[in-house]
This record gives C-alpha cells, structure tokens and sequence, in this order.
C-alpha cells in the first residue's frame, strides 16, 4: 500500500540543507521510515529510501536505481562513481591495483608518523580543535602521498574537497572540480615526464580493456580519490572524537584496552555515518513494497536512515561499541562499496590510537560546530579540551 502523500508538507519533512537538520536527523529519519518508506520529496526533486532492507537491495540492483544515470553527473568527468557494470568493474579493477590489502598496510607507519607529528602541534596547548588540527589534516596528507600530490598543493586539494563536502545543492561544488581537474591535468603532464611511485604515474599506464584511460577518465578518477579519501575520513575521525566525548565510559574502555578500537569504528560509522546520502536514478519503474517510484526519478538512498533502522539493528540509536554492528552500509554496499574502506578503517584506527594514548581525557571546550551537507555528516569545528 503507497505510503501517505507528502504533498502537504511545508516545509519538507526531509530537508539536509537545513542549518538544523543534523540535530534533528534521529527523528527525521525515523518519521520518514515509518511513515514515509518511500518518500517523495514535495518540492518534486527527488525520491528517498530509509528502511535498511530498502536501501541495501537498491545498492545491489543497479539495473533499476542506476549511477550512470544520475541527473547531476553532468558536470564531473567519467569516474566509477558515475558507472554501473561492467564498465563499472572493469574500471574498479584499475583502481583497485592501489587499494591492495598489503599496499595499505604498508601506509600504517606512515599514517603513524604524520598523525604523531600532528598530535605534537597542539598537546601542549592543553586545547586544539580536532577538525582543523588533526581529522582535516591526517586524511589529506595521506592522500596526498598515494595520489601524488605536491605538499604545497595539498592545502589547496584539501579546500576544494571541503567545497564538495559542504555542498547544500546536488551541482553546488561544478567550479571545485573544475579547479580539481586543471591541477590534476598539470600534475599528470609532469607524471608522463617523470613518473612516481603513486597512483597518478600508475594510472598512466593502466589498461581497460586493451586501452590506456582517456584523459577525461584519469580526471575523473583522480578527482573521485581525492574527494573519497578526504571528506569521508575527516567526517570519521570528528565523529568519532564527538561521540566517545558523550560516553566517556566507552572510551574509557577502548583507551585500557586499544584493541577495541576496530569494533568502535564500526559502531562510529553505523551512528554517525560520515555520507549520509547518495543518489542513483531509476532506469525504469522501481515497485517497492510501499511505493513505486517512476522512471527516471532521482533516488537518495539514506545510508544514514537505513544505519538507525531498528528493524536491522536493536536500539539503534543507542551507542554501543560493543555491539555486532558488521552489516552497516555507511560504507555503501554492492558493486559501489567504498573502495578505500580498508584504508579508511586504517586511518580511522590509528588515529584514535594516537590521540587517545596522548588524551586519555578530555571533553568539549565548546559546543561542537555541525557541518552543513546535503551528503556528509560531520563538524566544522570541534573543540576539546584535555
């Protein structure tokens, strides 16, 4: 049976570029999964899927809920993002060479090292704000390195990819890819000169198919790193920092016994899930079992919604670092599942390593700052003080 019009509402039930929506995102969701499975966006722009079991099999059935048919992919260059199989697998195969289990357990040292040397900028302060000192930085110069980016480009990658990430409209962040495009067509020039151990020299000569990438695609692919493996982490590790400040008794745990860190980070990305959103299109009528959405819709599927679904997961709006929460999808699912996961997860480990080994204790000197996002969920600005 279709669920209640939502023609009525004003103004939206589901609005993410509200300045409060992340506040509210608890009791959105939940009203949204009750109430409205499959939602209509009132204002005509967009269908939505909450229920976990609603968004995890829309992942999976890209035949249906289609990437490469996405209405706002006008403006980037070819990517994965932007595809569905088999050219989607055919690409992820090239880019997955960098991604290797032993490759990014190789970056653990260094990952180390750089979040050591950040944690010295600011322990002796007594105070430091974990956004732009340490969740900002770590991700960016780590990507910085495996792509190939120039230290003194780094800030400036770094700025653009918080443009995408702070976007409140589906085409908001055109001119930062644009901008991220010429710098990478500088950087691959200088790679056919002289090439690098990094992804942009490994990139130039990889082969689909019996064919080297086109420009446009090493652009988009390189875009695509850039944004994936900086604003997703960042959000991660904010988020992370956020809520064990809310349950200091959670991290008192993990800060006796480091081991449990692995099992938090899971417990992280379910609750406060770093991309709450992304979107497909419908190739064709999508019959759900409470609703149809028609051809040619674009579809949001809340990674966000479907991680606080109580019929997947118990109490779900409960912390729990304890809890078996393996089957999130803040991380995607199916063909589109994030390929720097295992880097990410890495990231995110060592740097509560770090820091809670050198702040065992502390608390908010302020209240938290949120971001603004029609995709991400984080902060930008979170103060403590230890």
């Amino acid at each position: 049976m279709p669920p209640p019009s939502t023609a009525s509402q004003s103004p939206p039930l589901y609005n993410p570029a509200s300045p409060d929506f992340a506040a509210r995102r608890s009791d959105v969701y939940r009203v949204m999964r009750d109430e409205f499975p499959v939602y209509e966006d009132p204002r005509g722009r967009f269908y939505a899927l909450t229920r976990f079991e609603d968004v995890r099999q829309a992942s999976v059935d890209w035949a249906t809920f289609s990437s490469a048919a996405k209405l706002e992919n006008s403006y980037l260059k070819p990517s994965m993002a932007g595809m569905d199989p088999p050219q989607h697998g055919e690409m992820r195969a090239v880019i997955s060479k960098g991604f290797t289990p032993s490759r990014v357990t190789r970056l653990e040292p260094r990952i180390r090292e750089i979040a050591r040397r950040l944690i010295d900028a600011f322990i002796d302060r007594g105070t430091c704000d974990v956004i732009s000192e340490y969740a900002w930085l770590l991700p960016s110069l780590v990507m910085g390195e495996l792509i190939g980016v120039p230290d003194d480009l780094v800030a400036e990658c770094r700025e653009l990819t918080d443009v995408n990430m702070r976007k409140t409209a589906p085409r908001q962040s055109a001119p930062a890819a644009a901008r991220g495009y010429e710098i990478f067509a500088e950087l691959l020039a200088e790679r056919r000169r002289r090439p690098q151990d990094d992804l942009m020299s490994a990139l130039l000569v990889a082969e689909v198919d019996g064919r080297r990438l086109t420009e446009d695609e090493l652009l988009g692919f390189c875009w695509l790193l850039l944004v994936g493996g900086n604003d997703t982490t960042t959000n991660l590790i904010g988020n992370g920092v956020e809520v064990l400040a809310r349950h200091p008794d959670q991290r008192a745990e993990v800060v006796a016994d480091p081991s449990l860190i692995p099992a938090a980070v899971e417990e992280i990305l379910r609750a406060e899930a770093p991309a709450q959103a992304l979107s497909r299109a419908t190739t064709r009528d999508a019959v759900l079992e409470h609703g149809v959405i028609p051809e040619g819709q674009r579809v949001l599927l809340l990674w966000g919604a479907a991680n606080l679904d109580e019929r997947e997961f118990p109490d779900p709006d409960r912390f729990d670092i304890h809890r078996s929460a393996g089957r999130h999808l803040a991380l995607g699912y199916g063909p589109h599942f994030c390929l720097g996961a295992a880097l990410a997860r890495l990231e995110a480990k060592v740097a509560f390593e770090e820091l809670f080994a050198r702040l065992p204790s502390y608390e908010l000197a302020a209240p938290p700052t949120r971001l603004v996002s029609i995709t991400f969920y984080g902060y930008e600005a979170l103060p403590i003080a230890f």
